[in-house]
């Protein structure tokens, strides 16, 4: 009785360690595996996210739609060039770097390096009405709409906000414009509208609500 006692508690010892030994074998590779598992599939939600960030943000122009409502109008405007053009070459910020050379003071609450720095593109339109301003006169309505595409919208409405906020400043904007003009914020695109001259006052504001949204 005692020796079959015996052997069945010797029984259950080897059964207990041999599963215990095969348990130690396979924990490192199936934790491995299991880490391995995460990552891959951390790392896909991860690129997965940031490709969504990427496809989120529009970085194409859609300057020309809005200025060809401008065909509607009682001017009937007509497009004559539309570019992609520098900072050197565009009227906002080309006239703001020009002014910051000489009068730094003017420019101090523009982020210029900001600007430029956040900036993806420049386009650039210039259109011209086909309708004379008088009847049988030979003055007609022109208008450029210059469209910055910054890109996050948060860059944006950081730079809008100083440009917006520095129109107070009567000193400054008599060297980037002395003419009737507008500025608006979409999304991730600013756009400025400057019209032809003072003889436009009682119609440029309808070339803004045009273009504008």
């Amino acid at each position: 009785m005692k020796k079959s006692a015996l052997s069945i508690v010797l029984l259950v010892f080897v059964l207990v360690f041999s599963c215990d030994s095969n348990m130690k074998k396979k924990t490192p590779s199936e934790v491995k595996e299991a880490s391995e598992s995460v990552k891959d599939s951390s790392a896909h939600i991860k690129t997965s996210h940031v490709s969504d960030t990427i496809k989120s943000i529009p970085l194409n122009s859609k300057l020309k739609e809005k200025v060809t409502r401008l065909h509607s109008l009682e001017h009937n405007y007509q497009l004559k060039s539309l570019d992609s053009v520098t900072p050197q070459k565009s009227l906002l910020l080309g006239n703001i770097k020009r002014i910051q050379k000489r009068e730094d003071s003017l420019t101090k609450h523009i982020n210029i390096a900001q600007f430029e720095r956040e900036l993806h593109q420049i386009q650039k339109a210039f259109l011209k009405g086909t309708k004379p301003m008088r009847p049988n006169g030979n003055t007609y309505p022109r208008v450029t709409v210059e469209e910055y595409i910054f890109k996050t919208s948060e860059t944006a409405k950081a730079i809008y906000n100083s440009v917006k906020a520095s129109l107070s400043n009567h000193r400054l904007w008599t060297y980037v414009t002395k003419s009737p003009h507008e500025l608006f914020l979409e999304e991730n695109r600013m756009y400025f509208m400057r019209s032809g001259g003072f003889y436009m006052m009682e119609i440029y504001k309808d070339i803004f609500e045009k273009i504008k949204n």
